[in-house]
């Protein structure tokens, strides 16, 4: 059940960051500290965040629905969510001038691989 639930969570984040991205490429971007400096990085963007983040959406809600691929949505959680720590970690660290919103997500990235980490391992397969 909190698998389901995580999973799910998971899904409707990954949606909404999809759309976001994708509708409001922009404001997004800016909000990174990224430039849109033509029809290329346009593009880009637009693929990586909305694209990616979309596919990422439709994998973590295919393994909500299904109680067979649920271990392997929680794990693909934690191997996500955990690089994605340890790398922001080391660019708090050794980059300089990061700004608020890597701070804040360090703190959201570690929680979700704490919790995918407590459901991969206090489960059994």
């Amino acid at each position: 059940m909190l698998a389901t639930i995580y999973l799910g969570f998971q899904a409707l984040l990954y949606l909404a960051l999809a759309a976001w991205c994708t509708l409001a490429p922009d404001g997004t971007s800016k909000a990174l500290g990224f430039g849109l400096t033509n029809g290329s990085a346009r593009s880009e963007y637009i693929t990586v965040y909305g694209g990616l983040e979309l596919g990422m959406a439709i994998f973590f809600l295919l393994t909500a629905m299904n109680p067979d691929w649920r271990r392997i949505g929680i794990l693909f959680a934690l191997c996500t969510y955990g690089c994605l720590a340890v790398f922001r970690l080391g660019t708090l660290l050794f980059v300089p001038d990061v700004g608020t919103f890597p701070k804040i997500m360090i703190g959201v990235e570690a929680t979700m691989t704490v919790l995918a980490a407590l459901l991969y391992f206090g489960t059994r397969p």
